[in-house]
């Protein structure tokens, strides 16, 4: 979507991140704009985007190898007009007292307080920004993302803030470890973004400050640039970080002493690309599958891939508990060399600004064995010291750990007498053996129900016995029926064995069928008791209120009717039209239709009449026209009495005459398809006595009137 009055600039389209970093470069009081300083033909700008989102190793890179594909990071940014946030203080107020930095904190209760200040400071700055009409965009302020981009897994905060801040230029500011100005990551929610559907706020951020150059302007050691010819610059401490927002902890002590140093990005990074994660990190954050890590049960060879490596079924590591010293044995294979995963590997293709590759860190590759608390999901050494360490590499001779794999041929005694033996390395397959000791596994964990077993949380295998009155049932409220629908009793319905049960205990099954109640009875609710005259040529339509999907036929007097033929239906619930050809085929008097649906059959009655015909109209007319002269007549003879005699008789003799021809019923208009009229001949008899009754009486009334006069 093009926005108004900025048409260089386009919506972003939808991309497969499930997480989102939001960068945001800041500078302090009395500071020039830095995110266009170029070094290297790049701005600070691009060197940050190929530093998180577009190097060949890049932060955003960096955890889509690490979590096999599952966290799939985008870093988008925020502007102030098309630059920095400003902050309000200068740098030295957030560093320590000097001679030279006067306005510095004094003590550590003032420098918890200016770390506090901080927060708040770019977090306000953040808010206006935002307020102020500024979008997030990408690196180059051209493409806008919207603003719920921010929040991909929906729980109401922002994925993940880092705020960049201006490198440090002058020399005269001293940043020690666990100052205001240190990089690290930590907590702030008073930012609030409106997406336009919600509201979120801000959780988890990261602060941090690069640097590009050395104070003569030399970038050799500070700048790097991938087989691409990107320029980036150290991102080990990024990632670090970064693994933080994801829950991870420090795997050394505030003595800056690691047991686990190299054989983890959370213990001591290598710079300027970082090492992997470890095989439990991976697994505390949800990064391995099922099958990624077995449990060692017995003695025996076995066999897994080098961790960031494709092979074996998944297999990436073994575990097993060791109650005795109430820790847990992890075993991984690491592989240092070319063919490992781009991040463990010591050769990486990335070169340093005069052009030479990238110094290697010497590490050995092999199987890697330590020890973590059993208790313990994130594995913290930060308030631990030897021999009290809660993740621990065991064996080798320095303090980097960088010898401490297990290569071909090698062996370790881990705890009493458990002894592992590495045989082989083939193509990223690294086979041992573990032998002597190995504690009793005691399944535990899970829950049997009544179709699975128990599966054991820590071996993953089943175990046990079903529990056959442990159902995951699910409530159902009774359901009255209606025309167009069943309806139900109440029940409880257990999605695992698929059984019906009267009552929240289980304890009385029940059929399937027996919770159903059937439809109610389909009424008419149009057209009942409705008369028709047969040659009208006029249709009749009737109306049942069931459903129309449940439409069976329609009966006449018994009889099933042609559909298109004899009627057409349609839906509405159920409209039924009798057309006026079958009309004119049906005896007068009363008929039945009955609409049939799977419901039942709707009835109604309906009449059908003769039509009044001229010739009975003009012979009634005509006699009571005669009567009205004769009683009119003062004078009269014998002779006209007689007359009149003669004619009411020719009359009456033509009136049954013509009538008898007009009500005699057809039979030949039956046909095989025809309905069964009854009795036919019924109406037109009773007309036909009705105008001889009436004759009669003309009759007598001009013989009283002859008789008067004589």
């Amino acid at each position: 979507m093009l926005l108004t009055g900025d048409k260089d600039r386009v919506q972003a389209d939808d991309d497969d991140s499930n997480f989102t970093n939001l960068v945001v470069f800041a500078r302090f009081a009395g500071e020039t704009e830095f995110i266009d300083d170029v070094y290297e033909g790049s701005s600070v700008r691009k060197i940050t985007d190929n530093s998180y989102n577009a190097g060949s190793y890049s932060v955003g890179d960096y955890y889509r190898c690490v979590s096999d594909n599952k966290l799939r990071m985008r870093s988008v940014y925020l502007y102030d007009n098309g630059g920095s946030i400003v902050l309000s203080h200068p740098r030295g107020y957030y560093a320590e007292y000097s001679d030279i930095n006067t306005i510095g904190y004094k003590d550590a209760s003032e420098r918890a307080t200016r770390m506090y200040e901080l927060r708040q400071e770019w977090s306000e700055a953040v808010n206006n920004a935002m307020a102020s009409g500024n979008k997030i965009s990408d690196y180059n302020d051209t493409v806008y993302y919207d603003y719920g981009v921010l929040d991909k897994d929906n729980n109401g905060t922002i994925d993940s803030i880092t705020i960049i801040y201006k490198n440090n230029k002058s020399g005269n500011i001293s940043v020690s470890w666990s100052s205001p100005l240190w990089n690290y990551t930590d907590y702030v929610n008073n930012i609030s973004v409106n997406t336009g559907k919600k509201t979120i706020n801000s959780y988890k951020y990261v602060q941090i400050t690069n640097s590009y150059c050395k104070p003569d302007g030399d970038t050799n050691g500070y700048l790097f640039k991938d087989e691409d010819n990107r320029v980036f610059v150290s991102i080990a401490t990024a990632v670090h970080e970064m693994g933080h927002i994801m829950g991870l902890k420090d795997l050394y002590n505030s003595k800056n002493a690691s047991p686990v140093y190299f054989m983890s990005v959370m213990a001591k990074h290598i710079s300027p690309v970082p090492q992997f994660m470890s095989l439990k990190e991976k697994e505390v954050l949800g990064w391995t599958d099922e099958n990624d890590i077995k449990t060692i049960l017995s003695e025996g060879e076995y066999s897994l891939k080098a961790l960031g490596t494709s092979g074996m079924d998944n297999i990436t590591g073994y575990k097993m508990d060791i109650p005795e010293k109430g820790k847990t044995l992890y075993l991984e294979y690491r592989n240092f060399e070319d063919n490992g995963n781009k991040y463990d590997s010591q050769y990486k293709h990335m070169f340093k600004i005069n052009g030479n590759r990238v110094d290697k860190i010497s590490l050995k590759s092999g199987l890697v064995c330590y020890l973590i608390d059993s208790d313990t999901k994130f594995p913290s050494n930060m308030y631990f010291s030897s021999p009290k360490w809660n993740y621990e590499v065991l064996g080798g001779q320095y303090n980097t750990k960088a010898d401490a794999a297990l290569g071909i041929g090698e062996d370790i005694w881990i705890y009493g007498d458990i002894y592992i033996r590495v045989n082989s390395i083939v193509n990223n397959i690294l086979t041992f053996e573990i032998k002597g000791g190995i504690p009793e596994h005691i399944h535990s964990g899970g829950e049997a129900t009544c179709v699975n077993r128990a599966v054991c949380e820590v071996c993953h295998e089943e175990y046990g016995e079903l529990n056959k009155d442990n159902h995951k049932l699910q409530h159902v409220e009774a359901k009255a029926a209606t025309v167009t629908q069943e309806g139900n009793i109440e029940y409880y319905y257990c999605s695992l064995c698929l059984k019906y049960f009267a009552d929240s205990n289980a304890s009385k099954q029940i059929d399937k069928d027996s919770v159903v109640t059937s439809k109610l009875a389909p009424e008419i609710i149009a057209g009942d008791k409705c008369i028709i005259d047969k040659n009208s040529d006029k249709a009749i339509t009737f109306k049942s209120n069931a459903a129309f999907s449940d439409f069976v036929k329609v009966e006449l007097d018994g009889r099933e009717l042609v559909k298109d033929k004899d009627y057409t239906v349609k839906a509405g619930s159920i409209i039924v039209t009798l057309n006026p050809d079958l009309i004119k085929k049906l005896s007068t008097g009363e008929h039945v239709i009955g609409i049939v649906s799977s419901g039942g059959t709707a009835s109604a009655h309906f009449t059908v009449k003769e039509p009044e015909t001229e010739s009975i109209k003009e012979t009634e007319t005509e006699s009571i026209k005669e009567s009205e002269t004769v009683m009119e007549s003062t004078k009269g003879t014998e002779l006209e009495t007689e007359s009149i005699k003669e004619s009411e008789t020719e009359t009456i003799s033509q009136i049954e005459s013509e009538t008898t021809s007009q009500y005699t019923f057809d039979e030949n208009e039956t046909n095989a398809s025809s309905i069964n009229t009854g009795d036919r001949n019924h109406g037109k008899l009773w007309l036909v006595i009705a105008i001889i009754a009436l004759a009669g009486c003309i009759v007598a009334a001009v013989m009283y009137v002859v008789s008067k006069r004589k």
